[in-house]
């Protein structure tokens, strides 16, 4: 199977770039996947985990806050809101957002507006599934 180039950036910098073997990304409307060689396109996604398998077949786990994917025959690259792996997160701030997003959630008084409580609950819930998988 051929590899082909993924990119994983955030505004502040790239949080991986390498030769993968395939990929798997929270769009919009559903997880998908892609191999090498895939077809032209641009995807919004949510917030969730980007999965991908390396050159040698382990698998990997970046945890995006949502954005852009772009696809070419070449490559593909991730143009998230923001991005981390499973050593930069902090587990208990994690757990405190996700805390924040459920009181909102039921309905009680907050800072949050929903729609930020909405997008706070699946970015802690994706960063918290990231931790727990890399363990």
């Amino acid at each position: 199977m051929a590899n082909f180039k993924l990119s994983v950036v955030a505004p502040d910098r790239t949080v991986f770039e390498d030769e993968v073997r395939s990929a798997v990304f929270p769009a919009v409307y559903g997880y998908f996947g892609i191999w090498s060689n895939h077809e032209p396109m641009l995807v919004a996604l949510k917030p969730g985990l980007v999965s991908y398998v390396d050159a040698k077949g382990q698998d990997h786990f970046v945890s995006i806050s949502g954005g852009f994917l772009e696809t070419s025959g070449a490559g593909a690259i991730v143009l998230a809101q923001d991005a981390v792996r499973s050593s930069e997160i902090d587990l208990a701030e994690a757990e405190a957002q996700l805390e924040e997003a459920r009181k909102v959630l039921r309905g009680e008084s907050s800072s949050m507006t929903l729609d930020q409580a909405m997008h706070e609950f699946d970015k802690a819930t994706s960063r918290r599934e990231l931790v727990r998988r890399q363990r």
